[in-house]
């Protein structure tokens, strides 16, 4: 059995802790949820990939779709393959993922028998909504490290994040 004097001092140390209320239920949080976060980025991503028409990079065609589309449709496609994909130095990884893109755009045409031109809109804007939803996880991903590292809601997290994003090598 407790005596009096502790079991006073023991009621008198729960009064004075800090009480840490439960958010209501039901209610929303004041700061964006990382689903949230993601959608966004993604949307912007999209967005940014299919409107931006300011910069040309023809090593990108050659290093990844040129290659993605004669793994498609084959070595009669019109591909223009680069010395170093005829001679194998370079990984097929990146470029398959493309192919697959390729690949999926064909049956989805072949399903809705879509007219040659939706056919081309669709295979000129399905690799940008690939890499935009590949650069849009990257920012997540880096957002989500920077809060691991300098605290959830910190002002480097959000700086990072936002470099990330309006870094003009990565948005144009």
């Amino acid at each position: 059995m407790a005596s009096p004097a502790l079991s006073q001092a023991s009621t008198a140390f729960e009064s004075d802790a800090p009480q840490v209320q439960d958010p209501p239920k039901g209610g929303r949080k004041d700061a964006a949820t990382s689903q949230e976060i993601l959608l966004f980025l993604i949307a912007f991503r999209i967005l940014n990939a299919l409107s931006i028409r300011t910069f040309f990079q023809p090593d990108e065609y050659f290093q990844s779709l040129e290659p993605a589309w004669q793994i498609a449709f084959g070595p009669d496609s019109g591909a223009w393959i680069t010395w170093e994909w005829k001679n194998q130095l370079r990984s097929a990884i990146h470029p398959a993922l493309f192919a697959g893109v390729y690949w999926s755009c064909v049956r989805i045409l072949e399903l809705f028998r879509m007219s040659p031109w939706a056919y081309e809109e669709l295979l000129i804007a399905a690799p940008k909504f690939t890499q935009a939803v590949i650069a849009a996880l990257g920012d997540y991903y880096t957002w989500k490290l920077a809060e691991r590292i300098c605290g959830r809601g910190s002002n480097e997290a959000w700086a990072a994040s936002l470099a990330m994003v309006l870094l003009y090598t990565h948005a144009f």
